[in-house]
C-alpha cells in the first residue's frame, strides 16, 4: 500500500519570513550516571521521578543553572526531580535550546523539551518560546539571564509535570498493530540541518497525535525512515521532496509512503531550518497517522 501527502502550507512563504537559527547537535542521551555519582533519586519518596539532563544548544544565560532551577520547579509541583542519579523507574528530560533572532524586535529563545523512559520511550514533548533582551542584543545581561531562566522553567515546569501527573489513560496503540511501537530513527540524507532538526520535531508530532514512540527498535515495531532530496528546478528555484518510509518490523514490509513536496527559492534549506521543521513534521504525522489506520491490519 502507497500513499503521498502533499503539504497544504506553502513553504515558499515560510522560508521567505523565516529567520535563520543557531544550528545545534543531537541532543544527548545522559541515561547512565558518572562513576562514584550518589543516587539521589533513592532518598525521594516517588522514585519514579525525572533526572533534568544538561541541556543542549544554545541558551542566552547559564544552562547549568536552567537545570537546576527546572528540577526545583517539578519538585514545588510534587514531581520528584534532580539533576543526577538514575534508577529503574527514572525518566529523564532532556532540553534543546536555540536562539532566534527577529529584526526589529528583541530576540527569541526556543527550547525544545523531551521527557524519555529508559527503555527508549517517549513520554511526551514540550516546545516553549520566549523573547529576552532588547533589540539588536549581541551580549547577554547576567541579570536579564538569570531572570530569562526564572521565567523559562515557571512556564515549562507545570508542561512537564503534567505529563506525569495526567489521569491515566488508555495506552496509546498503532492503529491495527498491538504492541508496536514508532521508531525515527536520523534521516539517510538531508540538506542543512535537516538531519538532526527532522526527527525530533517528527516524534514530538507522533506523541501529540497519540502513536507510542521508541527510541530503539524491537521485532514488533514500526520504523519511520526519513530522507530529504533536492534538485534544481529552474529560475532560482529548487525542488524539494521530503519522503517518509513507513517499514514494519514484524514482517520487513514497506507499508507505504508519505510525500511532502515543493518548490522553494534555491539554498534556502542549506542552513538551519528552525520551525519549518515542525510544520513538516506536523503534516508528515497526520500523513503517517492517516496511512497507518488503512494499512491496519484487521
Amino acid at each position: 500500500m502507497r500513499q503521498s501527502w502533499i503539504a497544504r502550507s506553502s513553504l515558499i512563504a515560510l522560508l521567505l519570513a523565516l529567520p535563520a537559527l543557531t544550528a545545534c547537535g543531537q541532543l544527548p542521551r545522559p541515561f547512565q550516571s558518572e562513576p562514584g555519582t550518589p543516587n539521589e533519586l533513592l532518598v525521594l519518596k516517588d522514585r519514579g521521578g525525572i533526572v533534568v539532563a544538561p541541556i543542549a544548544g544554545e541558551l542566552p544565560a547559564d544552562p547549568e543553572r536552567l537545570v537546576r532551577v527546572m528540577a526545583e520547579r517539578l519538585k514545588d509541583l510534587n514531581v520528584p526531580a534532580t539533576t543526577r542519579g538514575l534508577n529503574g523507574e527514572t525518566r529523564v528530560l532532556q532540553g534543546l535550546a536555540e536562539r532566534q533572532p527577529r529584526p526589529g524586535r528583541p530576540p527569541e529563545v526556543v527550547i525544545s523539551w523531551e521527557l524519555w523512559e529508559l527503555d527508549g520511550r517517549m513520554v511526551g514533548a514540550y516546545t516553549q518560546r520566549r523573547a529576552f533582551g532588547a533589540p539588536g542584543q549581541t551580549e547577554d545581561d547576567p541579570a536579564d539571564g538569570d531572570a530569562l531562566i526564572d521565567a523559562l522553567a515557571a512556564e515549562a515546569a507545570p508542561k512537564i509535570a503534567a505529563l506525569v501527573q495526567a489521569p491515566a489513560e488508555r495506552e496509546a496503540a498503532v492503529p491495527g498493530y498491538p504492541g508496536a511501537r514508532l521508531v525515527v530513527p536520523p534521516l539517510s540524507e538531508g540538506p542543512g540541518d535537516s538531519r538532526e532538526s527532522l526527527p525530533p520535531a517528527l516524534r514530538a508530532a507522533l506523541a501529540k497525535a497519540g502513536l507510542p514512540l521508541a527510541e530503539r527498535e524491537g521485532p514488533e515495531d514500526i520504523l519511520v525512515l526519513g530522507r530529504v532530496a533536492v534538485e534544481p528546478a529552474g529560475a532560482g528555484l529548487e525542488s524539494v521532496a521530503v519522503v517518509w518510509s513507513v517499514v514494519s518490523l514484524r514482517d520487513g514490509q514497506e507499508l507505504g509512503q508519505v510525500d511532502q513536496r515543493n518548490q522553494v527559492p534555491a539554498g534556502s534549506l542549506d542552513g538551519p531550518w528552525g520551525p519549518l521543521a515542525g510544520t513538516v513534521a506536523q503534516g508528515a504525522a497526520a500523513g503517517i497517522l492517516d496511512l497507518l489506520k488503512k494499512a491496519a491490519v484487521p
